[in-house]
């Protein structure tokens, strides 16, 4: 009698492991299955940054790698009309957008794909929109989130913005912003270049797939189309620093964006052919 009781405290005792041990076998595969999501998601995220990092960069070494003078600056393409433009004291301190579309037959930054946006005054509001130059009717600068893909991958859309800066830099040091080494000699009053002008380029590569709002509303909100007129581009200038911009609304809808800003002085440059008196 005594030996069925003993054997009977036995299974009972073997039941209890063997629940434990699922209990620890559940327990290590739930932690398992949340590190592989975390992997994945880092492994997404790093990715999804260098996509961006790679597409916003496109647009600027696209004008820094035009070292011709004459063709960056040509009344055809983007720099030379925001140039050109500052000729008129009214027009200066516009914003010259266009939808960078590399797979496009179409000069990048043609003066046909450029609109003209008028950044909100320094006493208006943060969340105030850009608004269309009246004299410039053209709005097919602005990019189309749903099919101005930058490849066949249908992923990343660049909208890029460029402006012409008429107020030096506040935050660098006297005398940084003037051209260095412009004496072809010692002695020489020939120089070697002159800085023109200087212009800003914002290049903002956005994924609009991850969108928690239609896409058609996000276009309207924070970029602009036919009828609706979204942020500004670039607001490092002193009065717009603290305005909303376009990458700001997209952000607001969990768009991932990435923004890369370069400035490049414009300079012609003289070849000095006789030695120096």
């Amino acid at each position: 009698m005594r030996k069925k009781q003993l054997q009977h405290h036995q299974r009972g005792a073997t039941l209890v492991v063997v629940l434990m041990m699922l209990l620890v076998i559940t327990i290590v595969g739930v932690f398992a299955i949340r590190t592989a999501m975390t992997s994945l998601n880092i492994a997404t995220n790093s990715q999804i940054g260098q996509l961006l990092l790679q597409t916003s960069d496109a647009p600027t070494n696209f004008f820094l790698n035009q070292t011709n003078y004459k063709n960056i600056t040509s009344i055809m393409g983007v720099v030379g009309k925001a140039v050109n433009d500052q000729a008129d004291p009214l027009r200066r301190g516009r914003e010259y957008i266009f939808c960078y579309r590399p797979t496009s037959v179409i000069q990048t930054g043609s003066i046909l794909d450029v609109t003209v946006l008028i950044p909100p005054a320094a006493t208006d509001g943060d969340d105030t929109r850009a608004t269309v130059d009246t004299t410039e009717s053209n709005r097919s600068g602005f990019c189309d989130l749903e099919k101005d893909f930058g490849s066949s991958r249908e992923a990343v859309v660049t909208q890029v913005a460029v402006k012409y800066i008429v107020e030096a830099n506040p935050d660098a040091a006297p005398g940084s912003d003037l051209d260095r080494g412009t004496d072809a000699s010692k002695d020489s009053n020939v120089q070697q270049g002159k800085i023109e002008g200087r212009v800003r380029i914002t290049s903002t590569s956005i994924l609009p797939n991850y969108s928690r709002e239609q896409i058609s509303t996000v276009q309207a909100d924070c970029i602009g189309n036919a009828s609706a007129v979204g942020y500004i581009n670039d607001n490092i200038e002193a009065g717009l620093r603290t305005k909303k911009t376009m990458a700001q609304c997209l952000t607001d809808y969990g768009i991932p964006v990435n923004t890369q800003v370069q400035e490049i002085d414009l300079k012609t440059r003289y070849i000095q052919v006789n030695a120096p008196i």
